[in-house]
């Protein structure tokens, strides 16, 4: 039964993720007609297409959104069922002489660019000369390209081929790194009562949402500091009204606090505080779940505190970096609606079912956790390893002022690349003898050894746990870089220099990721709350300037205190 799914991306760093996101799936795609049959079913989130020269194609069912500049070398349209004329083969100032490209030649005039073509990322020229092809994977992956020190954009290491329709840019603002032009929400609001951006946006979604047999809803990552949470906002009301599907949202918070365009240092800050309090005052009328992201600790006025992961060095404010990270806890965590045969083992597998199960008593805000790489010695028994954490957090928080504690957590647990064998040791092994000892022993596979754990490690608390046998596959341009050197290369950490030097980088990575829902989050919202009292909006006019009253202001503060009663005590399990 079909369980499609649209994707929508919108914002830079929104861009940066869900790069790595589709470049982590398309890497764990196999070509061998004589490999085992994978787990995962791509069909939810990719569809099915041809070229002009009927070619199958197979590309992302996206929406991506970002501004004017971000795009470099490739078209709107995508370089895919389209290869866009090179400036540079035009030697002619005569339109008869042009190759034939379905024009009538008298009636063109000939304009030639005088600015040079934006320069391709080395990883992209070698794309172009290979054809992109599967068999230069392994060249390819020989190649140190330094993408953590060479990446000016989310384009520069985008392996994934997409749909015309996929890549939407608003040219009214163009990207700067230094300064950020769609600063405010409302602004945001502003921009989608262009009826003709409305009317194409919307037009390309429907179009998607009518080529699928059973669409089951909706997946969104979107910048919530600035004006593209705005963008989202209406997206989400015309998702609601026009479909009335489940949808999952990401609000993420980049590493790094933009300035936005005149505005000091404190300004924008403030910017981005209301930005974010206006969008968490409103998104739980809009969606079904929320999920906010970040590598950062503390996100609301003050961006610090990066997370430390055990055995992953990353630099706390590069983008390309940091986004792997955030794109690996989405690559786990959705696996439980994109398995195949998943639709015949109830609604825990569908996109509504984890929403419903995490969204309780209108708690439409969870948490997200993330063990990468799942810290589990290359000669250790999943059962040993749980049995010595002795009360340690398995996971990192990934989401920004958030502690979720042992006490009343509703969650949904994605593990992959834990294999069966390495679950505990067989009844006639000499080695067994203290295992079986061990309640968690009964357990016959990894998804019921870790629903055991849980159950015995978290009070009042409810898990859904899925399990896949497959890893995750750790190719450039991911940063190969990350993992620290008692990573071996199949992602298990060993002391053993020879398993270390085996290959160069890790190839595969066992990973584990948690959506929680629990009371402690509401000390986050009450955070940004006070934060957001202590701004007077009549200091920040750009605000008004689009129309936003001082009444309705009120009113959503008011709404966030709402919002953030629902995770008080007394709406404990």
């Amino acid at each position: 039964m079909a369980r499609e799914i649209l994707t929508f991306q919108l914002g830079n760093y929104s861009n940066y993720i869900g790069t790595h996101w589709w470049n982590i799936q398309e890497s764990s795609f196999n070509y061998d007609p004589n490999a085992e049959p994978s787990e995962i079913d791509h069909s939810v989130l990719y569809r099915e297409g041809q070229t002009r020269q009927r070619q199958v194609t197979f590309t992302p069912r996206l929406l991506m959104l970002d501004l004017s500049g971000t795009l470099k070398h490739v078209p709107r349209t995508g370089d895919l069922y389209e290869q866009p004329l090179d400036p540079d083969q035009i030697a002619t100032d005569n339109p008869a002489e042009l190759p034939d490209i379905g024009w009538e030649s008298e009636k063109v005039e000939v304009i030639k660019q005088q600015d040079k073509p934006a320069e391709r990322h080395p990883y992209q020229k070698d794309l172009l000369e290979a054809g992109t092809s599967s068999a230069n994977g392994e060249e390819e992956a020989e190649k140190d390209y330094n993408f953590a020190a060479t990446v000016q954009d989310w384009i520069d290491y985008s392996y994934t081929r997409y749909h015309p329709r996929s890549i939407n840019v608003i040219e009214r603002y163009t990207h700067s790194r230094e300064e950020a032009q769609l600063d405010t929400i409302t602004n945001g609001m502003e921009l989608w009562k262009d009826y003709d951006f409305q009317d194409e946006f919307t037009d390309r979604a429907r179009q998607y949402i009518e080529e699928c047999d059973g669409c089951q809803g909706f997946q969104m990552l979107f910048d919530c500091v600035d004006g593209f949470s705005g963008v989202a906002i209406k997206l989400l009301e015309h998702l609601q009204d026009e479909y009335g599907k489940a949808t999952l949202l990401f609000p993420v918070f980049p590493p790094k606090a933009p300035t936005f365009k005149s505005a000091d240092e404190p300004m924008s800050h403030s910017i981005r505080v209301v930005n974010t309090a206006l969008a968490f005052a409103q998104l739980p009328d809009q969606c079904s779940l929320f999920v906010p992201l970040s590598t950062m600790g503390r996100c609301w006025r003050n961006v610090a505190e990066p997370r430390a992961f055990p055995n992953l060095l990353y630099d706390p404010a590069n983008f390309y970096q940091t986004s792997a990270i955030l794109a690996s806890f989405l690559e786990t965590a959705t696996l439980r609606y994109r398995l195949k045969g998943s639709a015949t083992t109830g609604s825990g597998a569908y996109l509504s079912g984890l929403c419903g199960d995490l969204s309780a008593y209108g708690r439409k805000m969870a948490a997200a956790g993330l063990a990468f790489p799942f810290p589990l010695d290359g000669k250790q028994d999943l059962i040993d390893f749980l049995d010595q954490l002795d009360g340690k957090s398995l996971t990192v928080q990934l989401s920004p002022n958030a502690v979720v504690r042992k006490r009343a957590v509703i969650q949904s647990v994605c593990a992959r690349g834990l294999p069966q064998n390495r679950l505990k040791r067989p009844p006639t092994a000499k080695s067994a003898q203290r295992q079986q000892a061990m309640p968690a022993y009964r357990c016959s596979n990894v998804s019921e050894m870790l629903q055991f754990y849980y159950s015995c490690s978290l009070e009042v608390s409810m898990s859904h746990v899925t399990s896949v046998q497959s890893p995750m596959p750790i190719r450039q341009p991911f940063p190969v870089e990350l993992f620290d050197k008692r990573v071996g290369f199949d992602g298990f950490l060993t002391d053993d220099p020879l398993a270390q030097a085996a290959l160069p980088y890790v190839q595969s990575c066992p990973a584990l990721a948690a959506i929680q829902s629990s009371s402690d989050l509401g000390d986050g919202l009450e955070a940004l709350h006070r934060e957001v009292s202590r701004i007077r909006l009549a200091k920040i006019p750009r605000f008004a300037e689009c129309g936003l009253e001082e009444v309705d202001y009120k009113e959503h503060i008011e709404r966030l205190l709402e919002f953030k009663e629902n995770y008080d005590e007394n709406y404990e399990l």
